[in-house]
């Protein structure tokens, strides 16, 4: 039996000869993106990503970005750091790691968020007797008011006065809200309600893209309606006026944002009206992990049970923090560390100059800084076991390694941000194709050899495919063949770049 070889004229006979044709092709996959820097998370935190890493055979990232939220999310309205004159963060972080369908993101954001939600039903359990006691007694106050207003209105005086009374009292006690501290896909409205009835701070984590939706518009007609995104990664005060629910006022609310999601959720966020222009991408700390599909281990180790327990002390012990009697408490830089910063400071000042680095991402490079500091603040209070994080100045190492997280977020947010500027899919339609391109020794492709290959993708789409076509031409890997080549009715015939040989493109 003889193996089955392409005819010869599909092969590159003289591929010196043949690329003299053809221009260079412009590159059109995804640029290898530096992984995230393990070294940088000590201790409990750092333990638990590398073992959640292997035991869901998933990029370190993903619980990488999962544990620094959950963490900051405990820290949240608690803790700021002084990161210069007059200059203080909070320890909030907005984070988003974007990963392609089958990648376990649910797993893993179940393991991470577990001891956060065992610390909400505790306090559920201790507090929900009292606030049923609360809520009986106040539908026995509403009752009691209806039926003094109903003798008001026929001009009792002292029923008038009773009235007036109670309602005041009912306005002035408002009843606690049952304890959360978790709340995943919800509205901009839900989140100010939440943030209003659980004392101004509030973790939104998901493994779904509902919540870029909703600030997108979904729910405003294409309006996106995220003040309280923007102020609640601020830790501004919130004010919110409703004709149906009234007023709202939220001291100091501090949000902590933390999502994976699909890319595809993301696409061309950045053209939407004022997404950008008022600076919500630009809070986010992003990764675009390569994913494992293919090379994932079977049966992999789970995560070690002290390894675990380990994880759940430390956020149960950030979670029993109290603010201070004037508010949060005060994270200072030691003087060695503080030098650090101010040069990593200036650092990303040239960045963000004209001809530097961050010119196109403004946005997010002139927050790069603040997030610099929360990091550290995350990276200190989670190091911190035996005293209280704000008795002990954050060292140079501390500080050192939020650089260093920061630094490797830059090109990440560059990609992420890339990706949300793109109108469609077509640059990712042709990484695909081009891969199959490479794959084979043809020097011509019909269309309808690349609609067989994609057809899980392309099918039912032809406009998709034909838009695929077009990007791969304008980059240079595919170009209309001669009308002399075709025969009979064939499909569309393109000659494929040299480059796109798997022998010759070497």
């Amino acid at each position: 039996m003889t193996h089955h070889q392409s005819p010869p004229e599909l092969i590159h006979s003289n591929c010196t000869d043949v690329a003299r044709d053809w221009d260079e092709p412009a590159d059109i996959e995804r640029r290898e993106l530096p992984e995230f820097p393990l070294d940088c998370l000590s201790g409990a935190v750092g333990h638990w990503v590398a073992a959640a890493a292997n035991a869901f055979q998933v990029p370190i990232e993903l619980p990488g970005l999962l544990a620094l939220s959950a963490v900051s999310g405990m820290l949240a309205r608690r803790v700021e750091i002084v990161a210069g004159r007059g200059w203080r963060e909070p320890a909030n972080l907005y984070v988003c790691c974007l990963l392609e369908p089958a990648n376990r993101k649910s797993a893993v954001f179940r393991a991470a968020f577990k001891p956060i939600q065992v610390i909400e039903r505790e306090l559920i359990e201790r507090e929900a007797p009292e606030i049923a006691r609360q809520q009986s007694d106040r539908r026995c106050q509403e009752k009691q008011l209806t039926k003094l207003e109903g003798k008001a209105a026929s001009g009792d005086v002292d029923a008038i006065r009773e009235a007036g009374d109670l309602a005041v009292e009912i306005a002035s006690n408002p009843i606690a809200q049952l304890p959360e501290l978790l709340m995943d896909d919800a509205t901009s409205e839900a989140v100010e309600i939440q943030l209003a009835g659980q004392g101004g701070r509030m973790i939104v984590a998901g493994a779904e893209g509902g919540l870029f939706d909703t600030m997108a518009g979904r729910y405003s007609s294409g309006v996106g309606n995220f003040d309280c995104f923007l102020k609640g990664h601020a830790g501004d005060d919130l004010r919110v006026d409703r004709v149906s629910r009234g007023s709202l006022v939220v001291e100091r609310c501090c949000l902590t944002l933390c999502y994976a999601v699909q890319p595809e959720v993301i696409r061309g966020l950045a053209g939407k009206p004022s997404f950008r222009g008022r600076g919500l991408i630009g809070r986010f700390l992003y990764a675009l992990p390569e994913n494992n599909l293919g090379n994932r281990a079977i049966d992999p180790e789970p995560i070690p049970s002290r390894v675990v327990d380990q994880y759940d002390r430390l956020i149960r012990r950030l979670s029993e923090i109290v603010p201070g009697e004037d508010g949060p408490h005060l994270l200072s830089l030691s003087e060695h560390a503080d030098s650090v910063f101010r040069d990593w400071q200036r650092e990303v000042e040239l960045m963000l100059a004209n001809d530097g680095r961050l010119t196109s991402m403004r946005d997010w490079g002139g927050k790069l800084c603040g997030l610099t500091a929360r990091l550290a603040a995350v990276l200190h209070c989670a190091r911190c076991e035996s005293f209280e994080p704000w008795n002990v100045p954050i060292d140079a190492k501390i500080i050192q390694s939020a650089i260093e997280i920061g630094r490797w977020g830059i090109d990440h947010a560059v990609a992420a941000i890339g990706l949300m500027a793109a109108d469609d899919g077509s640059l990712d339609d042709a990484a695909y194709v081009l891969r199959f391109i490479r794959s084979g020794s043809k020097t011509q492709l019909s269309r309808r050899d690349i609609g067989q290959h994609g057809r899980s993708r392309f099918d039912g789409d032809p406009k998709r495919l034909d838009c695929c076509l077009d990007r791969l031409i304008d980059y240079g890997w595919l170009r209309s063949a001669d009308v002399e080549k075709r025969i009979g009715r064939p499909s569309m015939l393109f000659d494929v770049h040299p480059k796109g040989c798997r022998v010759c493109g070497q």
